[in-house]
């Protein structure tokens, strides 16, 4: 089993339970406390405040973590995980060289705190969970899908009352709940790519029952994408639901059985969601002004010169122009901030770098996990979530690092 590989001295056994512990708070605290709900407590993504306030606090736990294990535990890595461990420090490189770039062209590296909050501390989670046995780390998979089935909930309700339970300043024309996550959007996308993950779930009762409630949940948020990558995600769990049986005659009929009754059930939901109008947006056609404003975001290059575009911009301002001349009052866009930020050049290379540690994450994993990963970065893509400060790649690395299948690359270095 790869892991850190405690010593004769319990004690060593006993560090080790420490740090599990601090870092399924830290991971918790993450995910519980999302930009909305802790600007409510400190500074953390408005202008004013410290520079300390800018990073969320687990953060800090995340990396205190990732230290102590570095410097108290032996760690033996599989060579999938050793193949993660180098395109971390290959990512983290290349992004100190895209920054250090920033900082000699344009002379600053603003707004680029999410990278830290982002993407360096899910780097850090990742090589916590291969310092783990498989057994913790398919708890902290079970914690995430716990929250996930939570947030869910919490949405189910809140379209039901018409009420929210966390603070959302955005305001909109018709009601969508956001659950425990900071938009709508985000909501949608934590239920469709959960229902992939749910076979981390040690128990078949339980995963069925996730299922259902992120199902439901995708649907109550009013995501439209969203909606229907989980009722995607619903069928390809259908498909690969492991059914335990005396034979393989035995379990294929099993599967057709359950396919057959998990269908009817889809179909079901579909119908009683749109009976009480959880789906009127997505009947109404996928495009709307906020679908087109997030096209009409690219008319911002139009007002940069060939060596911004290709070099990098001050995003402040790309943000006041699509304000004050395109009357676009966010940028919902990934592709726009990374291009403004990094240049053309750097947003070509920070996309390799993220590829290549999605790819190591992969190397041998489940086909629903591949799938569930492809799925979040195909929503992920339509709108904003992979340039601010959110727990949503956290979230994806962890249940990628949660799924201990071993289809290749299950030897030790």
């Amino acid at each position: 089993m790869a892991g850190a590989v405690p010593s004769a001295r319990s004690g060593v056994n006993v560090t080790l339970s420490l740090l599990f512990i601090v870092f399924a708070a830290s991971v918790a605290l993450r995910l519980g406390f999302g930009a909305l709900l802790l600007n409510e407590f400190m500074n953390y993504t408005t202008i004013e405040g410290s520079t300390i306030e800018k990073i969320h606090p687990a953060f800090y736990g995340i990396a205190l973590v990732a230290v102590a294990i570095g410097l108290t535990q032996r760690v033996v890595l599989s060579v999938r995980d050793l193949a993660i461990l180098r395109a971390i420090i290959v990512f983290i490189v290349g992004i100190v060289g895209i920054l250090a770039m920033m900082l000699l062209v344009n002379g600053q590296s603003s707004s680029s705190g999410y990278i830290l909050d982002t993407y360096i501390v899910t780097c850090l989670a990742s090589f916590v969970m291969m310092a783990l046995p498989e057994a913790w780390r398919v708890r902290l998979g079970e914690l995430v899908l716990l929250f996930l089935t939570l947030s869910a909930l919490v949405g189910i309700a809140e379209f039901v009352l018409r009420a929210r339970l966390l603070p959302y300043p955005g305001g909109e024309e018709v009601f969508r709940p956001t659950g425990l996550s900071d938009h709508p959007l985000q909501l949608g996308m934590w239920c469709a790519v959960g229902i992939c993950f749910a076979p981390i779930i040690r128990w078949p009762l339980r995963q069925f029952v996730t299922v259902a409630i992120l199902l439901v949940g995708a649907l109550a948020s009013g995501a439209r994408v969203a909606s229907i990558a989980a009722c995607f995600s619903s069928v390809i769990y259908l498909i690969f639901a492991r059914m335990p049986a005396p034979t393989s005659a035995d379990a294929f009929q099993r599967k057709v059985m359950l396919a057959i009754a998990g269908l009817c059930g889809l179909i079901a939901v579909i119908a009683v969601m749109a009976a009480v109008g959880a789906l009127d947006r997505l009947l109404g056609g996928l495009v709307d002004q906020s679908s087109l404003a997030r096209v009409g975001i690219y008319g911002v290059f139009d007002y940069l010169t060939w060596r911004e575009f290709l070099l990098g911009s001050d995003i402040v301002r790309v943000q006041r122009i699509a304000r004050d001349v395109l009357d676009i009052p966010y940028i919902e866009s990934s592709f726009v901030v990374f291009t403004v930020q990094f240049g053309l050049i750097g947003a070509i290379v920070f996309a390799l770098l993220l590829g290549n540690l999605v790819r190591a994450w992969l190397i041998g994993r489940a086909m629903p996990t591949i799938i569930g990963t492809l799925i979040f970065f195909t929503l992920a893509l339509t709108n904003n979530l992979l340039s601010v400060k959110s727990a949503d790649v956290l979230i994806l690395g962890l249940l990628i690092m949660s799924d201990c299948s071993r289809r290749q690359g299950a030897g030790r270095s």
